[in-house]
């Protein structure tokens, strides 16, 4: 069943639907990866110590 936006309530069990604005959302940063060698810091806050591993 599909719910009208204005709902704050299923119609059809009850549960309580939350809207767009009661989610946290996060922004993946894409950067080259010579960027991110021991030492260097990214987005103004991270700083990279090692690395643990890599994929294939």
């Amino acid at each position: 069943m599909d719910n009208p936006d204005t709902l704050k309530f299923c119609g059809e069990c009850g549960t309580q639907l939350l809207s767009a604005e009661d989610f946290a959302v996060t922004k993946t940063i894409e950067a080259p990866r010579e960027e991110l060698t021991t030492g260097s810091t990214f987005a103004g806050r991270y700083q990279i110590i090692e690395e643990l591993g890599k994929g294939r």
